[in-house]
């Protein structure tokens, strides 16, 4: 997941501070791919700072195989990691991307997980046994687990981000 952060602070250093989601697709980003939900054109567009397809797969992950390259393999049945489309480059402690098997649900009719102010994520069994990682915009990583209260989100006030789940 470090890499993956690495990834995205490079592409935005090179648009403008903008992570893809939030550039549009005519200039080379992906913000009118964010309705659709799909996760992977996301990653995809990135292919020139991440190495190779299979960092987009937890090696955790055993239930899903890795892509072997960037434009006719790659989908979200490919990938571990859901995204945050509303993170924004600026704010370093803002949620970016974290591990897919989070319990939260979609609403009825979005293929996205919206996620709110003080919002609590979890995660099931399916990759690190209840426990999940979670990326923010300023590239660290941090563990949470179900124990407790599981992670909490701290979210200005009125501020939905919406999450990509593969």
């Amino acid at each position: 997941m470090k890499q993956i952060g690495l990834a995205f602070r490079t592409w935005a250093l090179d648009n403008d501070d903008h992570f893809p989601m939030r550039v549009s697709v005519t200039n080379g980003g992906t913000l009118e791919l964010v309705a659709s939900g799909a996760v992977f054109p996301h990653f995809q567009i990135m292919s020139n700072e991440l190495s190779t397809p299979r960092i987009l797969l937890c090696p955790n992950d055993k239930n899903r195989g890795y892509a072997t390259n960037f434009t006719s393999d790659l989908t979200d049945k490919k990938l571990s990691y859901f995204l945050n489309t509303d993170s924004i480059e600026a704010v370093g402690s803002c949620l970016l991307s974290g591990d897919r098997n989070i319990t939260n649900r979609t609403t009825v009719g979005s293929r996205l997980v919206n996620i709110t102010k003080a919002s609590t994520i979890a995660w099931t069994k399916e990759i690190h046994s209840e426990a999940g990682n979670l990326l923010f915009g300023d590239g660290s990583v941090a563990a949470f687990s179900n124990q407790g209260t599981g992670a909490v989100i701290r979210l200005p006030d009125g501020v939905t981000n919406r999450l990509a789940v593969p």
